[in-house]
């Protein structure tokens, strides 16, 4: 082997194999070389089998294998080079970590464990734990297969091969292993990132917990019998959060955001209109309300699509407004929705109250002068939320130097009924990370 790689580092030892850093001398190419020693182990058998199950797999999630070499004293596996670190290394280093950022991990491992278990002959990791998975970018990859095996094997063999606090209880009990035990380990790999989640007490978090509960069950008929079932209870904690929450509680403790302008066509009613339209959907029954003179929601009662209700409100599709009537005529509240209320461009009528308010702001050049000097004279308190429109990351970064504020980017948006995913995720994101 030393003909074709020359070895630079040691990446790591374990008790049955090494891992070196390797180039190879022609391709110029970096390689993970894992030196199995020809000594009698009793996981010798099990870690050339590594081989034998990598040697067909193709998934981004899954390191290549290129050759395995012998000389007199060692096995030598040949596999890419995985440049990353690892998750344990990753959530440590963290003073938190979103349950987003959580649920998206998850649904990566889960992909790559989907994979291994619809091989034609099924595969099981059978050591999963944070020490095993690498980030790489966006990338997740799995490494250490040494103890993984066929489904249809009898799975005793090296049954009692593992990581405490992530192999599954079967492992030591003597019964064979089946696709809950890569469950187990995923539910317990959950469990170790949401120890820095942040917010533990928000909607994601509450109806996580169940589900890792459910995952890492001591008994495998508890559990999620299948890798798919997982994805899907994983999904729609991400997608469905929000409405599913509402609905167990069956409680809503935010009751109005005020939405309001730094000027005139920076999409402000455009914006309050979206947001009433995701919150009706995925939220809570929510009513938009004009604060100030305009006549976009009578308007709106003639287009097609769009009808008057019993209450007055006009409706299309998951959106119901209220027209502005005038001061002199009294709005019935309901304790049982929230109101978005749009004030325009009449920011001071709002900026002395405590209720939570969203000031929308336009990226061009000019738009931003005006926010500049509007919003210097104001104090930037607690529950306000800045939004720069129009989807121009740059200038929401620029803003958020200059205010020491955190501003959101909008994405750009043709119609604010119909709800896009980008639209969806960037709303729940809004949502969670202000604790509303």
């Amino acid at each position: 082997m030393s003909g074709k790689y020359r070895i630079l580092s040691c990446l790591g030892k374990g008790n049955s194999s090494e891992v070196f850093l390797a180039e190879h001398r022609k391709l110029k190419a970096y390689r993970a070389v894992k030196c199995i020693s020809k000594s009698a182990h009793p996981m010798q058998p099990q870690l050339l089998l590594e081989a034998d199950i990598l040697k067909n797999l193709k998934h981004p999630g899954i390191p290549t294998i290129y050759d395995v070499e012998e000389d007199d004293k060692s096995y030598y596996i040949i596999e890419e080079y995985i440049q990353g670190q690892s998750l344990e290394a990753f959530v440590l280093r963290q003073d938190c970590i979103s349950i987003d950022t959580v649920i998206h991990m998850a649904l990566q491992i889960c992909d790559v464990i989907k994979y291994l278990h619809g091989q034609p002959e099924p595969i099981i990791h059978q050591d999963l734990k944070p020490e095993h998975i690498l980030l790489c970018g966006n990338r997740i990859v799995l490494i250490d297969f040494g103890i993984s095996s066929f489904i249809t094997s009898s799975g005793n063999t090296f049954q009692y091969f593992g990581t405490e606090g992530f192999a599954p209880p079967e492992k030591y009990q003597g019964i064979s292993c089946d696709v809950r035990a890569d469950i187990y380990g995923i539910g317990k790999v959950l469990e170790f990132m949401t120890k820095k989640a942040a917010g533990q007490s928000d909607t994601k978090s509450q109806l996580l917990k169940p589900l890792i509960q459910k995952a890492s069950a001591y008994s495998r008929e508890e559990r999620y019998a299948s890798i798919e079932e997982l994805i899907s209870a994983l999904s729609n904690v991400l997608e469905n959060g929000y409405q599913n929450f509402q609905q167990k509680k069956n409680k809503h403790l935010l009751k109005k955001i005020a939405v309001a302008g730094t000027q005139e066509r920076v999409g402000t009613t455009h914006f309050a209109i979206a947001l009433a339209s995701f919150c009706n959907q995925y939220y809570s029954p929510c009513i938009y309300r004009e604060c100030r003179q305009s006549d976009c929601i009578r308007l709106l009662a003639n287009e097609e699509g769009s009808y008057i209700g019993k209450d007055g409100a006009v409706m299309r599709g998951k959106f119901r407004g209220m027209p502005y009537y005038g001061e002199g005529i009294a709005q019935w509240d309901s304790d049982e929705c929230l109101y978005i209320q749009d004030y325009g461009i009449q920011l001071e009528d709002v900026l002395e109250g405590g209720n939570r308010l969203i000031v929308v702001m336009g990226s061009r050049p000019w738009e931003c002068e005006r926010s500049r000097s509007l919003l210097e004279k104001i104090s930037l308190r607690e529950n306000l939320v800045l939004v720069c429109n129009y989807g121009n990351s740059v200038q929401a970064k620029r803003m958020a130097r200059m205010y020491h504020h955190r501003v959101y980017c909008f994405p750009l948006d043709e119609d604010p009924f119909r709800m896009t995913r980008e639209k969806r995720k960037w709303f729940q994101k809004l949502l969670l990370q202000e604790g509303w």
